[in-house]
């Protein structure tokens, strides 16, 4: 492309440069960014956590985790067929659930924890899963009935 020269009055000639023209403008488009606040959405939403009545259609081959009332964690996996489940420390469980993600295929967590658990304990679970580096994370559910 060919800027025309602009003629001044001195006789030199003015080239429009157009790469501080575009600085300038990605610096606006920074800053405007930046200084965007933007608003949380779920804070002033107050829920009430219905029931599942949905059934799981997926074989149950993933790693479980159980958290009982008495806040004692469980890991539930498969060894070569066989089901196992082995009780770990809850400081040791992102390292136990890395072991146990690197052993396997699928890199699914399943969270089965008692309804009288504290949700901070629930995301402190999920937390420890993500970075043990879990891809999917499901939250196992009873039926209604049972």
């Amino acid at each position: 492309m060919k800027l025309n020269r602009i003629k001044r009055r001195s006789g030199n000639s003015l080239i429009l440069e157009l790469t501080p023209l575009i600085d300038v403008v990605f610096l606006l488009l920074i800053f405007f960014l930046v200084a965007t606040t933007f608003e949380d959405v779920n804070s002033s939403i107050k829920i009430d956590l219905p029931t599942s009545t949905v059934k799981s259609t997926k074989p149950v081959n993933e790693l479980q985790v159980i958290v009982t009332k008495d806040k004692e964690y469980f890991i539930s996996y498969k060894d070569k067929g066989k089901s196992k489940r082995e009780k770990v420390n809850p400081k040791e469980l992102k390292e136990a659930l890395a072991q146990k993600l690197n052993e396997s295929e699928d890199k699914n967590v399943i969270i089965s924890a008692d309804k009288s658990v504290s949700h901070g304990i629930i995301v402190d679970t999920m937390t420890a899963a993500k970075e043990a580096g879990a891809i999917s994370l499901d939250i196992d559910t009873a039926s209604p009935g049972k």
